[in-house]
């Protein structure tokens, strides 16, 4: 990556790396879970956002540069949450947008309810409720159920190598089980958050071939009418596409943040 990386220190001590590009009011960028900050430059946003804002992109913990603890516990969203504002805080940001991708707007919608900071937030591609939900909730819990117990016996020195198949052998010696099977297992203890709940004006992004958030968004639409939340689908587009299809996300993220 040809990024300047800066590195803050959040409050127990895990270091989380960002950089900052451009000038203007600010914007933070949350990727999505298991990418890192690059993905902002790959998908153009960087590069067009830069012209108008100071873009602060950063790794989530257990991602991309930032450090990589191994415990379920470090992984709490309140970690998240101060890693955000401990990134912000060292680049001498007060308020700024918050524009967050899948795992990103996860977190990031946390932080809405959480903090007065935000001038807007972007949410883009994720439901309202808990952390995890429906039939991710059942997949993360079997990773959790399975790899929890590898991952304790591996750390107490007793794992027998021989009773994983092949691809579970190769994805432990790889080292990003330690990681990633944490950062996925805390998810299942976030809280719920409604729309109610986010304290900024909020565009929520959904494609239209994202049937889990459309789910979340039609079950909850009278809990829309209240808040600060406003719904917009987008099309045809896949949850991939939430971000890739920068053409026809930007326009719309930039007209809801140009009085920020």
């Amino acid at each position: 990556m040809n990024m300047a990386t800066h590195f803050a220190t959040s409050n127990d001590g895990t270091r989380i790396a960002y950089e900052i590009n451009g000038s203007g009011p600010a914007i933070v960028l949350l990727h999505g879970g298991a990418q890192s900050r690059e993905i902002w430059h790959s998908a153009g946003y960087v590069d067009r956002l830069s012209s108008d804002f100071t873009v602060l992109a950063m790794d989530f913990r257990g991602h991309g540069e930032s450090d990589k603890p191994a415990g379920v516990e470090a992984y709490s969203v309140e970690r998240h949450c101060e890693d955000i504002l401990c990134a912000v805080d060292q680049a001498g940001i007060e308020r700024f947008v918050l524009w967050g991708y899948s795992f990103g707007a996860n977190v990031g919608r946390y932080l809405a309810a959480a903090s007065d900071r935000m001038t807007r937030f972007v949410m883009v591609g994720v439901p309202f409720g808990p952390g995890v939900s429906g039939d991710f909730r059942g997949t993360v819990m079997g990773v959790r159920d399975r790899w929890l117990p590898i991952l304790r016996a591996e750390a107490e020195g007793n794992l027998d190598l021989d009773t994983l198949a092949d691809p579970e052998r190769g994805y432990l010696l790889s080292g990003r089980a330690r990681h990633e099977v944490p950062w996925l297992t805390a998810m299942l203890d976030w809280s719920d958050v409604g729309p109610a709940q986010l304290r900024c004006p909020t565009l929520w992004i959904v494609g239209g071939k994202n049937a889990v958030a459309l789910e979340s968004a039609t079950s909850i639409e009278a809990d829309l009418r209240g808040s600060k939340v406003v719904l917009n689908t987008v099309g045809e587009l896949s949850h991939e596409g939430e971000l890739s299809e920068i053409d026809i996300i930007l326009p719309r993220v930039q007209r809801f943040i140009k009085n920020a």
